[in-house]
């Protein structure tokens, strides 16, 4: 897939000869999200990172700036070479896309190198749900959009398949469709989603998935023995338009369900706010 760039170029670093070339500057939209939380470490030491902020925030990294006015994109992008875009607004999905749009004028104005854009496995053939059609829109004006881009779907973090199961499992008995999911790391997911932002730009990256897939009774079952849930879990038949959520045909990254439950279920979920 060919990415067309913008027509204006950063100057940083230019005259030099030799040497080791100069960290790139790397602009993290939704960094106090959960994946956005994840990538900044993944990138210390390997980039000068900024993170872009609606609110006052008095730490060096962080720049002011709104994706939905567009105040503040300017400044906040001067001199960044590439732009993660993991900033989302699921349960405003119209809103979601006009952001991606803003971030995208802006990046283009600001002569910005490269655009990586999050998306989610399989979104644009599960088109039931009005999160997954906005970021197959997404996709589409990030291709369209003039910066060289990378779009790199990953499939559903551990830490949310917890957070649902947690909601789901407070009833005595649950039926559950045998739903397969594919869940990630999203530790695992952000070093790559990191090493994706320093390298060139390739349109569309490998799909970032877990290391197996399992029904979603099953996560139901395990989810509630780990955490002393008292549910009881019936299974029910799934509907096939749900099976491209997962690519069991990649090799998975990071840590197994298992592991992130003995490790991670007693803790407070990040998506619980």
């Amino acid at each position: 897939m060919l990415c067309t760039g913008p027509t204006r170029r950063h100057q940083r670093g230019a005259g030099r000869s030799g040497g080791t070339p100069p960290m790139k500057t790397i602009l993290v939209t939704g960094g106090s999200g959960v994946l956005g939380r994840a990538l900044l470490p993944a990138l210390e030491g390997r980039a000068d990172v900024r993170v872009l902020s609606r609110h006052a925030d008095s730490r060096p990294a962080f720049r002011p700036g709104d994706l939905q006015t567009g105040a503040g994109l300017a400044e906040a992008l001067r001199g960044v070479d590439t732009v993660i875009h993991a900033a989302s607004q699921p349960s405003r999905p119209q809103a979601d896309i006009e952001m991606t749009g803003v971030l995208l004028a802006a990046a283009r104005e600001a002569g910005v190198r490269h655009v990586v854009y999050v998306s989610i496995v399989g979104c644009d053939r599960v088109q039931a749900f009005p999160y997954y059609r906005a970021k197959t829109h997404s996709e589409a004006l990030v291709a369209a959009g003039g910066v060289p881009f990378t779009v790199v779907r990953a499939t559903q973090f551990h830490e949310f398949v917890a957070f649902m199961l947690s909601r789901l499992t407070r009833v005595p008995l649950l039926p559950l469709p045998g739903l397969p999911l594919q869940p990630v790391d999203v530790h695992a997911a952000a070093a790559q989603i990191a090493q994706v932002a320093l390298d060139a730009p390739q349109g569309r990256a490998a799909d970032l998935v877990g290391p197996q897939v399992l029904a979603l009774p099953e996560l139901a079952r395990s989810w509630a023995d780990a955490t002393g849930a008292r549910t009881r879990v019936l299974p029910v038949p799934a509907a096939r338009r749900f099976t491209p959520l997962t690519r069991p045909d990649l090799g998975g990254v990071g840590r197994t369900w298992a592991q992130w439950l003995a490790q991670e279920a007693a803790r407070p979920n990040p998506y619980a706010g």
